[in-house]
């Protein structure tokens, strides 16, 4: 399919490379069914060659009539075949999955003014990394946290599905503990995000992120793994945020113990530890506590476990978030949060003081995904048991 030519991005040392790559790939007549008219250009100095060689164009817009608008040339891509090479198809208002039709409004609102991010790019960054992001949300129930008007208008939760929400999203019913004193229980109809049409349903409802209880539906008062979620006081930064994380995997490894870091938004970072569904959120919280606890103490001024936010200083680790109806900003979650940082899961070898938590935007966590896959797989796939290090820890 021809697209259009790109006459800008190049250096003369590019060209020549581009060339040396080009020449032994000539043929004579052209590749495509019907030979594309380019304006400008007479067909007798048009040079055909094997569409064998792939690159990548940064471009406005598609054209009307299926051309690239304003296309720069960005580099070759020497990963990628030309057989692996599909058209980018922007999102449309009406999305179909066999007999289900998802009507999408707004697209052009804006969601986060100064990067200019309109609800159309959420929708299309949702629906290019669904197929990493459902494993983290599936049978789970769902807390909508709703930005109608983007990170700087207001925000609202709802955790029982709205009556309009189409009968083909599951529902959980269960009873919760309520906010207010005394605590009381209610029921509620938690929505249950497996798909990819679920997915943007919720965020053509105004969801930027997307937050899940860490127990699944079949048992919901099991969870999957124990959170530490490090959260820097204001007279701390990023860098002591990554110096508790490492003291976090330290810990860790003594007990034999995998985590799986992620930036949590511009300034914290989670650290999932998978476990095998026996324990209850007590054991979990527990555990967060003991070890939370341990760091506290022998590095005084750097971590802490000081709930209070006028006390605290340092980094908190939050043990407290271990619990039944907690939930967590899924991995590749957008955060409302100026700049839109991507909720990103990371390597070990990643976290030092080089990590610059702003810079996964979605772009930038797209390519990481298609370059290093899914650094997140292993928090469903893998399974610990907390039993001796509990043991130890409460002798």
């Amino acid at each position: 399919m021809y697209a259009g030519n790109v006459g800008t991005g190049f250096n003369s040392k590019e060209i020549e490379k581009l060339l040396d790559r080009l020449r032994p790939l000539r043929r004579d007549v052209s590749p495509f069914r019907e030979v594309p008219k380019m304006p400008k250009v007479r067909r007798s100095d048009v040079v055909w060659v094997e569409p064998k060689l792939v690159v990548e164009v940064e471009f406005a817009e598609w054209t009307h009539d299926g051309r690239l608008r304003a296309p720069s040339y960005k580099g070759m891509r020497e990963d990628k075949s030309a057989e692996e090479v599909r058209r980018e198809e922007p999102i449309t208002d009406v999305v179909k999955k066999g007999s289900r039709e998802l009507k999408l409004s707004n697209l052009d609102k804006v969601f986060f003014p100064v990067e200019r991010i309109t609800k159309g790019d959420l929708l299309e960054y949702y629906r290019a990394v669904a197929p990493v992001l459902l494993p983290q949300l599936k049978e789970r129930p769902f807390t909508m946290v709703r930005w109608p008007d983007g990170i700087e208008g207001k925000k609202f939760f709802q955790k029982d599905a709205p009556s309009h929400m189409p009968e083909w999203i599951p529902r959980f019913r269960t009873e919760v503990s309520t906010r207010g004193s005394p605590r009381t229980k209610k029921w509620v109809n938690f929505p249950v995000v497996n798909d990819e049409l679920a997915l943007l349903w919720m965020v053509n409802m105004g969801c930027i992120d997307m937050n899940t209880w860490y127990s699944r539906i079949d048992r919901p008062e099991r969870p999957d793994w124990v959170l530490f979620d490090l959260d820097p006081s204001p007279d701390v930064g990023f860098k002591e945020t990554v110096q508790v994380a490492l003291l976090v995997k330290q810990a860790l490894d003594a007990f034999g113990l995998v985590g799986f870091p992620k930036t949590s938004s511009a300034e914290g970072m989670h650290i999932l530890v998978p476990v095998e569904r026996r324990y209850t959120y007590a054991d979990t919280r527990q555990f967060a506590e003991i070890v939370a606890g341990a760091i506290a103490r022998t590095h005084r001024g750097l971590a802490t476990t000081e709930w209070t936010k006028a006390k605290r200083r340092g980094v908190l680790i939050d043990a407290n978030q271990n619990g039944e109806g907690k939930t967590i900003a899924s991995a590749y979650s957008v955060r409302p949060r100026p700049g839109a940082p991507v909720s990103t899961p990371l390597r070990w070898s990643e976290v030092n003081e080089d990590l610059d938590p702003l810079s996964f935007t979605m772009p930038v966590v797209l390519e990481r995904v298609r370059k290093l896959g899914d650094l997140y797989a292993g928090v469903l796939t893998t399974r610990q048991r907390l039993t001796d290090a509990l043991k130890a820890l409460s002798s």
